[in-house]
């Protein structure tokens, strides 16, 4: 490989343009040519990950901790959007800083996800579903860039987001996270506005990805194989049958194993295929749900040690895809010189 595929970008978002105008592109002459694009791409993944394990850890249902969260999520909000205006400012734009912005990227909107069904107090489905549907977006997206060569996203994106995600935050601060369950309107709470408002929004967004792509003449094959295995993860959670940890567990993992893919497979100008260790989830949960279904119930141990080997597996996938997209970067970048 000479070079690395050409980065051509899409983005409707309404908000964004406003965000770079008066926040990020008059804090950029504040930053020294020297500070590599990269640096700023990490701190503000660090940042979000600090705000999502103050969190986690501390499990506040109110107060300065979820005020305190939310300053580090605008902090990685922030770096995200000015590590690409200060590589083009200072001639340091490099496919290694693209690959290394959208591979982050999966995991920041894990730690979104994360935040939103913290903010909301959301029930057990509704925590698998939103930590489920939020990084699935990013993974979608990358493999729509993959098949059509376009990095694509839609009106309602991270900023308008993460605003709506600010205001929950505060509120929860202020009153409590049970404060959204007691707010409605005409018997439709503010919690219930909150939760289905962005999985709607991200499922219309699937199927906008699937039919572009399709227009494309490209296959939705795969796609398809990674949207089931969600789903039937979700009719799981709808079923008692995986606790909410095993859940987000689960689905976190392949959302990131399946967006590194991406990636990767663009890199090498490889098209997307239908993901063997995908076909064995499928059959995996198909097999797990009927077991259950029969009122054979797997034992505690059995339900965690397993999703726990599966997650295991999809991690050192996801390392060693990792790997060889910087290799392909490096040869790119020997190539270069």
């Amino acid at each position: 490989m000479s070079a690395a595929p050409v980065y051509t970008a899409e983005d409707r978002s309404i908000l964004l343009p406003y965000y770079k105008r008066f926040l990020v592109e008059p804090s950029l002459r504040l930053i020294p040519a020297s500070v590599h694009p990269n640096s700023i791409t990490h701190a503000g993944h660090l940042c979000n990950l600090i705000a999502v394990g103050l969190l986690v850890a501390l499990r506040p249902q109110r107060g300065w901790l979820l005020i305190a969260s939310m300053l580090l999520l605008h902090v990685y909000l922030w770096a995200d959007n000015a590590d690409g205006a200060h590589a083009r400012r200072t001639k340091q734009s490099s496919a290694f800083g693209e690959f290394l912005d959208h591979g982050l990227d999966i995991l920041n909107t894990v730690y979104i996800a994360v935040m939103t069904a913290w903010a909301l107090g959301a029930t057990h489905f509704w925590t698998i579903a939103l930590i489920a549907l939020i990084p699935a977006a990013a993974a979608v997206t990358c493999w729509e860039q993959t098949q059509t060569g376009v990095y694509r996203l839609g009106l309602l994106n991270q900023i308008e987001s993460v605003a709506v995600l600010s205001v929950a935050m505060i509120g929860s601060a202020v009153w409590g996270t049970d404060v959204w369950k007691g707010l409605s309107f005409h018997n439709v709470t503010a919690y219930h506005f909150l939760v289905v408002w962005p999985a709607t929004t991200i499922v219309f967004g699937f199927g906008r990805a699937i039919w572009r792509v399709s227009r494309a003449h490209a296959s939705i094959a795969p796609i398809f194989v990674f949207l089931l295995l969600h789903a039937l993860i979700l009719l799981a959670g709808t079923r008692g049958w995986v606790s909410t940890f095993v859940g987000v567990s689960f689905v976190s993992a392949v959302n990131i194993g399946f967006g590194v893919r991406q990636l990767v497979l663009r890199l090498h100008n490889e098209a997307p295929k239908v993901e063997p260790m995908l076909v064995l989830g499928v059959l995996g949960m198909v097999a797990f749900m009927a077991w259950n279904a029969a009122g054979l119930p797997i034992g505690a141990t059995y339900s965690v040690a397993l999703p726990a080997v599966a997650c295991a597996i999809v991690a050192l996938f996801s390392l060693r895809e990792t790997r060889r997209g910087i290799h392909v970067l490096d040869e790119v970048e020997a190539d270069g010189q």
